[in-house]
């Protein structure tokens, strides 16, 4: 009798188990199903409102003006801050928009396509941030090895880090492409992408923190750059 109690148990245990699997492969499916629906959709929304003549100043060549880097984040999007980033924005993107671990593309976009401005852009509330500020060891061996070339250890907070990570971005940048800088061929500008208004200047806001390496910001709002802008968010407290 007892032993077809733990049976009888060991089974309901078992297809309670199985169930549950079964209920989360279902809604893991779903979820599948919406995302590649989503995606055709949307690119047949876009490729219907659009005729050849739309794609022909680029059908052979790309001439952006801008290359930019980008951490991987999802909330990351460069429809946050260009109306027109098609053909001209070259994208580079890693996990803590960092210089070294795609620095084949950003040579690409500067040297190949000679886009005359380099932006690196970081974003409020960035986990690869988080993680290098805490125990990296504990990471997954792909993960850890892009972590590990973020140096924002001497960060009071993953706020501060953020900045002091493009402020570091801007340097590797600079060893690389100082020639073109101090040439006025190319302009190396680090920003913040703020969606959580962590810095205070509003929910959505690319802030300027770093121009060619200079980090403060009325030296930087100085820069003929900036000339007639009609707003620009420039450093943070």
């Amino acid at each position: 009798m007892k032993k077809n109690f733990f049976i009888s148990l060991t089974l309901c245990s078992f297809l309670w188990i199985t169930s549950g699997h079964a209920e989360e492969n279902k809604i893991l499916t779903e979820t599948i199903k919406g995302a590649i629906k989503d995606l055709v959709e949307d690119n047949a929304a876009f490729a219907n409102q659009k005729v050849e003549k739309d794609f022909k100043a680029f059908l052979d060549i790309q001439n952006p003006r801008v290359t930019m880097v980008l951490c991987s984040d999802s909330r990351v999007q460069t429809d946050n801050f260009s109306q027109g980033a098609e053909n001209d924005i070259f994208v580079a993107r890693n996990i803590g928009n960092q210089f070294v671990t795609t620095a084949g593309s950003i040579e690409y976009g500067v040297n190949v396509l000679k886009t005359p401005v380099l932006m690196i852009v970081g974003h409020s509330h960035c986990g690869a941030i988080k993680a290098a500020m805490g125990d990296v060891g504990s990471l997954p061996a792909g993960i850890r090895k892009e972590v590990e070339t973020i140096d924002v250890k001497a960060a009071k907070d993953d706020k501060q880090g953020v900045i002091e990570n493009v402020h570091y971005q801007v340097e590797k940048a600079l060893n690389q492409f100082k020639d073109k800088v101090n040439a006025a061929q190319l302009a190396i500008v680090g920003a913040v992408y703020d969606f959580r208004n962590d810095y205070g200047y509003g929910y959505g806001q690319l802030i300027i923190v770093n121009l060619n390496g200079e980090k403060d910001p009325e030296k930087i709002k100085d820069s003929h750059y900036f000339d007639n802008i009609k707003k620009v968010s420039i450093g943070v407290n």
